[in-house]
């Protein structure tokens, strides 16, 4: 070993001519054996505390920078130490350089990018901005309008159609409500005006007691007219805000009918009417009966009002094909022209005003009973007779109609 320590220096003296660019050196028994003129001119210390596992990057004496790393070779069962140090100078300016650029060159990547989201997102959002300066000019006075609804059928335009959509139920129920007020207006304020010109006329002319017994008689008259419409009036309330309570109890189908009929047979002989019961199926239902009787009243009693004098009118009860049950009110009547059949359920809707107001009648009948029906899970329909007449249908469900008519009543709801 002494031998080898003893000619290291010349052996690495011939290496170093070779390969002058290598900075090392050689270390034995804690003595410097050899060092490189690259070595020495680093002004490194040895060793210089570099770890065997891993690269250490200095910075020389002149400046520049090294990557050293040193390990301990066991030679001939002694230990030597050998460090070689890497002129590491490009990499570190290379890495100054990056980060130079880096420091310069984000902040402006940010701001645009900054810049470009700002515009982008601007441009993704300018329908939503519309959308809500559109809608924000929607008010009660100009339900007509409607958003603007683009061609590429994207979130956007499914959205203004959603909102076009509701503004369309709105402006519905907003024409509704128009007209409901301006129909009750005018019903109550032609009642008013007639009290008003009784009573003047009774007080500007003589004392005469038959005179005041019939404008009294008129006045009542016309309060009673009043207080019908304002008892429609106030179901169809309850009906709109489904305050009506209901409950469902077993019934008899025609001895229901027959009931009714009964009670509005006077009416009938009155004009010299025939007014026919006929039960073509017995059938018990589930019914609220308050609610059904109001109809049905309304129904028979709508005939009776418009079926002229001797005219016929028949009430039936039977079954229909699919299991429900079926009440049908016909008279040979007048009939409904085809212009006014869609409206006929509206409320305070007339075919003839005139004539209306002369029988006493409201414009409130049929819309009540189609309401009071559909309460009671049914429906109400029109048919046009062939000849002159009509035909109102009264429609039960299958679920309605039930075998036992002592079963328990169902709970209101």
């Amino acid at each position: 070993m002494t031998d080898a320590v003893t000619k290291a220096p010349n052996a690495l003296s011939s290496i170093e001519a070779v390969l002058p660019p290598l900075n090392f050196y050689v270390a034995a028994d804690r003595q410097l054996r050899y060092a490189s003129a690259g070595w020495i001119r680093t002004g490194f210390s040895m060793p210089s505390g570099a770890d065997s596992s891993g690269y250490m990057l200095r910075a020389s004496s002149s400046g520049r920078h090294y990557a050293i790393r040193e390990a301990t070779v066991p030679i001939e069962g002694r230990s030597v130490r050998i460090g070689v140090a890497e002129d590491d100078e490009q990499t570190v300016q290379n890495v100054h350089r990056l980060l130079w650029v880096l420091l310069l060159t984000v902040p402006g990547i940010l701001l645009i990018s900054f810049a470009g989201g700002y515009f982008l997102a601007g441009r993704l959002l300018s329908p939503v901005d519309e959308m809500a300066r559109n809608a924000k000019a929607i008010s009660a006075d100009r339900l007509s309008q409607r958003l603007r609804v683009g061609r590429q059928q994207d979130e956007f335009d499914r959205l203004a159609r959603v909102f076009n959509e509701t503004f369309d139920r709105l402006e519905g129920s907003f024409d509704k409500m128009r007209r409901f007020s301006a129909d009750a207006s005018h019903e109550l304020r032609t009642p008013l005006a007639v009290i008003r010109t009784i009573g003047e006329n009774v007080l500007k002319g003589p004392c005469d007691v038959a005179r005041y017994e019939d404008a009294v008689g008129s006045i009542l008259e016309e309060a009673v007219r009043m207080t019908r419409l304002l008892e429609g009036l106030l179901t169809l309330t309850r009906a709109e805000s489904e305050q009506q309570p209901l409950q469902l109890a077993p019934a008899k189908l025609s001895e229901l009918s027959k009931d009714v009929v009964d009670c509005l047979r006077v009416l009938a002989e009155e004009k010299e009417q025939t007014l026919v019961f006929r039960e073509r199926s017995e059938l018990n239902v589930m019914l609220d009966k308050p609610t059904f009787e109001q109809a049905l009243i309304n129904l028979v009693a709508n005939a009776i009002q418009y079926t002229p004098v001797q005219g016929e009118i028949e009430v039936r009860v039977l079954q229909s094909v699919e299991g429900g049950a079926l009440v049908e009110v016909e008279d040979n009547g007048p009939g409904v022209a085809s212009e006014h059949r869609e409206r006929i359920f509206e409320r305070f809707y007339r075919i003839d005003q005139a004539r209306s107001r002369t029988t006493g009648g409201s414009g409130l009948g049929l819309a009540i009973a189609r309401w009071a029906i559909e309460l009671n899970g049914g429906t109400l329909e029109f048919e046009p007779r062939e000849d002159n007449g009509s035909i109102f249908r009264i429609t039960l469900p299958d679920r309605s109609v039930v075998h036992d008519a002592l079963a328990p009543p169902k709970q209101a709801f």
